[in-house]
C-alpha cells in the first residue's frame, strides 16, 4: 500500500525553483534542494526521478506563471505595437520589482553547455513561442502601418528577445526604473522608424 505523500508538490517546485533560479542548474545539488524543500531524497527521487527531471518540471512550472502574463498581453486584440509596448512595459515592471532574480530561462540559456539536451531543447522550445509571438505583434503591426514595410519582423523579433533578457540582467545591477524606461523608448524608437 503506498503512503501517502508527505509535502505539498507546488511548495517543492517553487522551492527548488527559486534555488535553480538563484544558483543555476550545475552550482545546486540534490543535498541543497532537500535542506531548502525539506523533503529526504527518497521522496524526492519517487516524485521527480532525478535532478534533470526536477528541473524540467521547475521550468514548466516558472514558465506557467510567466506564460500567461505574457501570453495575455501579446495576444490581446486587436495585435500591434500596442501589445509589444504593454509587453516590455510589464518587464520594466517586473525587472525593479523586488522579487527579480534574473530569468530561469536565460540563465539556463547561459548554462547551455552543461545542461541535458533535453531542456535545452524545453528551453528553446519557450524562447522560439516567445519570439513567434512577438512576430506575430510586428507583422500585425506592419499591416496596420504602425511601423515600416520594409522592416524584417523576424530581426526585429530577435532583437527584442536579445533586449528582454539583457533588460532583466542589468535591470538586477542598480539600474533605475527611469533608465531602463528610457532604453525601451529607443527601443520602440526603432522599431517604429
Amino acid at each position: 500500500m503506498n503512503r501517502p505523500k508527505q509535502f505539498d508538490r507546488e511548495e517543492v517546485l517553487s522551492k527548488a525553483t527559486d534555488l535553480f533560479w538563484e544558483r543555476g542548474f550545475e552550482e545546486t545539488s540534490v543535498s541543497d534542494i532537500v535542506a531548502s524543500t525539506k523533503i529526504n531524497k527518497f521522496s524526492l527521487y519517487s516524485e521527480f526521478g532525478d535532478k534533470e527531471n526536477l528541473y524540467l518540471s521547475c521550468i514548466d512550472y516558472y514558465n506557467n506563471d510567466s506564460k500567461k502574463r505574457i501570453e495575455h498581453i501579446l495576444k490581446r486584440k486587436p495585435l500591434g505595437l500596442s501589445n509589444i509596448e504593454s509587453f516590455l512595459e510589464e518587464r520594466i515592471s517586473h525587472t525593479v520589482s523586488n522579487e527579480i532574480k534574473g530569468c530561469l530561462i536565460f540563465n539556463s540559456i547561459i548554462e547551455e553547455k552543461v545542461l541535458t539536451e533535453k531542456i535545452n531543447k524545453k528551453i528553446d522550445s519557450r524562447v522560439r513561442k516567445i519570439k513567434s509571438l512577438l512576430m506575430n505583434c510586428l507583422n500585425a503591426a506592419q499591416k496596420r502601418k504602425e511601423i515600416s514595410v520594409n522592416k524584417d519582423c523576424k530581426r526585429l523579433a530577435d532583437f527584442l528577445v536579445c533586449f528582454i533578457f539583457g533588460m532583466i540582467n542589468i535591470g538586477m545591477k542598480d539600474t533605475t526604473e527611469e533608465e531602463l524606461r528610457g532604453i525601451t523608448h529607443d527601443i520602440l524608437s526603432v522599431i517604429r522608424n
